[in-house]
């Protein structure tokens, strides 16, 4: 199977590029956090370096098995049809997820020696600034250990095969046959499993964050930031549900557009393409929303601290550090938000060539795409605001005993423009390229 999975790699690289930048930036946070803790525990750094650091590594880690599902996800969609060819050759489910652990395997060994130097650079400028800001001890030095190396790789790999069982469901469930009849055309629908699954993560995030509300100031802010997590998680598992809904709300005005100018349907097209396709939609939207729940969620905790916290209990140190925590998140979900976004444009070459040959023009394809950019960009904020809004208001009430946390516009409005400026700009440049080869050759 290593040969195989090797083989593929080679093949297809441009499939694995998410993937290996995924694990890349996960193993580099988890050597980052990791070599900060292993200074606490060396007695250089103190007790309240231990704490950032292990605060950091574990919000690390959860956006690392959220991200590196996602992406690992798409990836085996990708190769779907592979996988379909090869059960009909004789392959069995068992040995279609060993190919998968043994990519994810290659993969990780494969970016983790550039990852270990990044993380090891990140940590000492990290513990630079921290002694900057009276955090630590200024005779604190990072160990020359190779165990947080080890770790981070660990970690990422048990993330990584963890997620692999989830990944490979679809494609090794079912007759060989069927298997290949699925490549045809997409799954329209939400599995079951998934829905309950998506249900009860949701429950439980409610539960969190009626549990953030009664909690102090300090403990309500970190708890907000993991409720957005696993709201985060219950909008990945009920992704296509939601993406659908969202289209049918957004979509309307373009198909109103489209229906009054007959001559050019772009943006009715659009909507009705992508409400058509539920799950690539889906995969899309989620990791916009992540991005922007996850920066609503910091601007809204942010802002509300500096307003009602008392002189000098919120100083500019954990403002510093709130906002490497979120340069961190933003960090991998504009990973994913790339990766996805690329893949998914490219992907659709054989469909604009089709589209050409029947007598449509490269400029209303590309309107048709930025049309698509727009509504993907907005389903992404609308998901990412609801994924906010309830840890957010838990969190209001915890610190104000208002609903209404502040969210200071001059932060809060850059990240969300920067969200769908990246939207619009990767799916139009991808696009472009994409619908730039003769069309023939394309539909072939």
């Amino acid at each position: 199977m290593l040969r195989l999975a090797l083989g593929a790699l080679r093949a297809r690289p441009v499939i694995f590029a998410g993937l290996a930048a995924a694990l890349l930036l996960a193993v580099a946070v988890i050597t980052l956090f990791g070599s900060l803790i292993a200074t606490a525990i060396a007695g250089g750094g103190g007790s309240r370096l231990g704490m950032i650091g292990g605060a950091f590594g574990e919000i690390a880690m959860l956006m690392a098995l959220f991200v590196v599902a996602n992406t690992l996800a798409f990836s085996v969609r990708q190769q779907a049809r592979d996988m379909a060819l090869l059960r009909t050759s004789g392959a069995t489910p068992v040995q279609v997820k060993r190919l998968i652990r043994c990519q994810v395997l290659l993969v990780a060994l494969l970016v983790s020696p550039p990852a270990w130097v990044l993380g090891s650079w990140g940590a000492r400028v990290f513990l630079t600034e921290l002694v900057a800001r009276g955090l630590s001890p200024a005779a604190a030095e990072v160990p020359s250990s190779p165990l947080p190396m080890l770790i981070g790789t660990a970690a990422t790999l048990l993330v990584g095969v963890g997620a692999t069982k989830l990944a490979a469901r679809r494609t090794v469930r079912g007759r060989p046959s069927a298997a290949m009849e699925q490549t045809a055309a997409e799954q329209g629908r939400l599995g079951w499993v998934r829905g309950i699954a998506g249900l009860l993560v949701l429950t439980g995030a409610g539960f969190w964050c009626d549990f953030t509300a009664r909690q102090p100031m300090d403990k309500a802010a970190q708890a907000a930031l993991l409720g957005s997590l696993f709201l985060m998680i219950a909008v990945g598992l009920l992704g296509p549900l939601l993406a659908r809904l969202a289209m049918v709300l957004l979509g309307l005005p373009f198909r109103l557009a489209g229906s009054r100018h007959l001559g050019d349907a772009g943006g009715w097209l659009a909507a009705d393409n992508l409400r058509g396709h539920a799950h690539r939609l889906a995969s899309a939207v989620v990791p916009i929303a992540l991005l922007v729940g996850l920066s609503t969620t910091f601007a809204a905790v942010t802002g509300t601290l500096r307003e009602v916290a008392p002189p000098g209990a919120y100083a500019e140190s954990d403002v510093w550090l709130r906002g490497v925590e979120l340069a961190m998140l933003a960090g991998f979900g504009a990973v994913a938000t790339v990766n996805t976004l690329v893949s998914l444009t490219a992907s659709r070459r054989r469909e604009y060539a089709l589209l050409t040959l029947i007598g449509a023009t490269r400029r209303q394809l590309l309107r048709m795409l930025g049309a698509e950019a727009v509504l993907t960009a907005m389903a992404g904020v609308l998901l990412g605001l609801m994924v906010a809004a309830p840890a957010t208001i838990a969190f209001a009430v915890a610190a104000t005993d208002r609903v209404l946390p502040s969210v200071p516009l001059e932060m809060y409005g850059p990240l969300v423009l920067g969200v769908v400026a990246l939207t619009v700009t990767t799916i139009l440049c991808t696009g472009a390229k994409a619908t730039s080869e003769p069309a023939v050759a394309a539909a072939a």
